[in-house]
């Protein structure tokens, strides 16, 4: 373990002065900075929100002169970090250091590859992202099979060998909790869930709902097609030869007018879609290979860090 640190937490932060100072202080007050390092990103801030955190000198302060994102921040601080284990939590407030132990606690007595906190009935909820967020949960279901409780927690931690191997498919700004979830359900890491309490934040969001939401489905996509093409690609055309098979043969049967041109249609292209699917499931195994090479993730991560 290098520095002898067992734990890495990592704050993102853009203009978070309002909340920043007292997200610190809880923290420094609860954990064992012996065993445990905090990790400030400032994203950028225009607001004083890194004039605060250098009044505490038990805290690393990384700065980036532009904002660059919520997901640049996260790898900024994953590759700075020293701890075997490395949390994320927010600077706004809404967590609380308790929480967090928890989260942390259930990695280290099960050795487990990342654990996720999850909101419970009792925590703060912004009304005005409520049907945006049960829309990308049910989207979610769809396309992974899988019962997803809380996809988009900021209160999560990962064996840190474990998050670098996919560091280069974060993306630059929102959407990284969605795809790390994503990412540790389809690769069938050990991990579990723990309740939260999450509290009203303090100061305002960046978060652009509509924008935001919509990037969220793309990435849901691009990482669900990168793992598992054949679940969407060929699911899909298999369901639309069927559907071509089964309305040119109705049409055959009741109507007499032989196979029509347009179920023809659908058949052929659901073939191709079938056919491409396939394709991309070889293009599949190839790349997921390299995240299971160290020194071939660790090449790839530090040809992203050239490229910022």
């Amino acid at each position: 373990m290098r520095q002898g640190k067992k734990l890495s937490i990592l704050i993102p932060a853009y203009n978070e002065s309002a909340g920043i100072g007292k997200t610190l202080e809880e923290l420094i007050a609860f954990v064992n900075m012996e065993e445990t390092e905090i990790i400030v990103v400032d994203d950028g801030s225009v607001d004083n929100t890194a004039d605060i955190v250098k009044g505490f000198p038990e805290v690393k302060l990384i700065q980036h002169g532009v904002n660059k994102g919520y997901g640049t921040a996260i790898k900024t601080g994953t590759r700075a970090a020293v701890g075997e284990i490395v949390a994320w939590y927010d600077a706004d407030g809404q967590h609380r250091p308790e929480d967090l132990k928890k989260v942390v606690d259930e990695i280290i007595k099960k050795d487990l590859d990342y654990c996720i906190g999850v909101r419970g009935k009792d925590s703060y909820v912004d009304k005005s992202r409520v049907l945006g967020k049960c829309i990308l949960r049910l989207f979610l279901r769809l396309v992974t099979l899988q019962k997803v409780t809380d996809f988009n927690s900021g209160l999560r931690a990962f064996k840190r060998e474990v998050l670098l191997r996919y560091l280069s498919l974060l993306p630059k700004r929102f959407g990284a909790s969605t795809v790390t979830t994503l990412l540790m359900q389809e690769e069938d890491y050990n991990g579990s869930e723990v309740p939260i309490l999450v509290r009203a934040r303090i100061g305002k969001s960046s978060v652009k709902q509509l924008k935001d939401g919509l990037r969220t489905i793309m990435l849901i996509l691009n990482v669900i097609l990168l793992f598992h093409p054949m679940r969407v690609l060929g699911t899909s055309g298999a369901a639309v030869s069927l559907a071509g098979l089964i309305y040119g043969g109705i049409c055959a049967l009741k109507w007499h007018g032989g196979f029509p041109v347009f179920a023809a249609i659908l058949i052929i292209f659901g073939f191709q879609l079938f056919c491409f699917g396939l394709l991309s499931h070889q293009i599949s195994r190839v790349r997921k290979e390299k995240f299971e090479d160290p020194g071939i993730y660790a090449m790839m991560n530090m040809q992203e860090m050239t490229k910022q």
